[in-house]
């Protein structure tokens, strides 16, 4: 009996670790396309979110916005920018997934989840070398290190990317079964959830009245805790790492049956 209990563990640790490799080697092949799209190679994959800041950084000034003072602007807004675009590339380009990667799915141990988990850990390290990097040369051209609470930031990371995992493993199931679904997504919820991801605002400069038209979108938590972490003196009222949380766990949760309940159609439809 223990021989047999021993075997059967062996088998699907070893079954785990295949899991593993193939998704770091869909990982490595989704980071090469990303890289090979422009001239820049993988340096362009991270400029991209560089113009952006730089951009709204720039309007900012032009239209005399109120400034931050608790968080330096450059890192206030970096964090905004990179948050949303890690959600962005992980929750709603999956819409796509199915067909953007259907060569693959001739090697039967590749499934439509393994390209989510890959575009996942390929978006969390671009928007994470991007963010880390800005961090640093803010502090560098200061001379002054803010950082508070870092085991927050991590915290808030991870549920970043469990929130955009679930949410992209159902868009990649509703996209692939309802066609239309990806026309709505593009023009309005995408347009929507910028609008109310706090990329451009502080929640605590908002009338109280307006801030529950915004708090409901847990993307917005994420991206004024991970503010919160950089100075513990930056008000966030009406946000919370509950709400978060259980945004993220209970989308992860649904995505999953969801999805197990739809993957033999996914991959018999193409």
């Amino acid at each position: 009996m223990h021989d047999v209990l021993m075997i059967h563990l062996r088998t699907i640790l070893i079954n785990i670790l295949l899991q593993i490799r193939i998704v770091l080697a869909l990982q490595d092949r989704d980071l090469l396309e990303k890289s090979g799209k422009g001239v820049m190679g993988a340096f362009g994959v991270m400029l991209e979110p560089l113009i952006l800041i730089a951009t709204l950084l720039f309007f900012r000034l032009a239209l005399r916005l109120k400034g931050i003072d608790l968080v330096n602007p450059v890192i206030w807004m970096s964090i905004g920018v990179c948050l949303f675009k890690l959600f962005l590339d992980v929750g709603l380009k999956s819409l796509s997934g199915v067909k953007k990667s259907q060569d693959v799915f001739f090697y039967r141990r590749i499934r439509p989840l393994d390209t989510i988990l890959a575009s996942a850990m390929v978006a969390t390290r671009i928007y994470g070398t991007v963010l880390t990097l800005i961090i640093l040369l803010v502090w560098a051209f200061t001379w002054q290190v803010k950082f508070d609470n870092p085991g927050e930031a991590v915290v808030v990371v991870l549920f970043t990317v469990l929130l955009a995992l679930g949410v992209g493993v159902s868009a990649l199931v509703i996209g692939h079964r309802l066609p239309w679904f990806k026309l709505a997504v593009r023009f309005g919820l995408k347009r929507l959830l910028l609008w109310t991801s706090g990329v451009f605002y502080a929640v605590y400069l908002l009338p109280g009245p307006a801030r529950p038209f915004v708090t409901w979108n847990p993307l917005i938590h994420s991206v004024e805790l991970f503010r919160h972490s950089i100075n513990i003196a930056y008000p966030v009222p009406g946000i919370s790492l509950s709400y978060l949380s259980a945004c993220a766990l209970l989308t992860c949760g649904f995505s999953l049956l969801f999805y197990s309940l739809n993957e033999d159609l996914l991959i018999s439809d193409d």
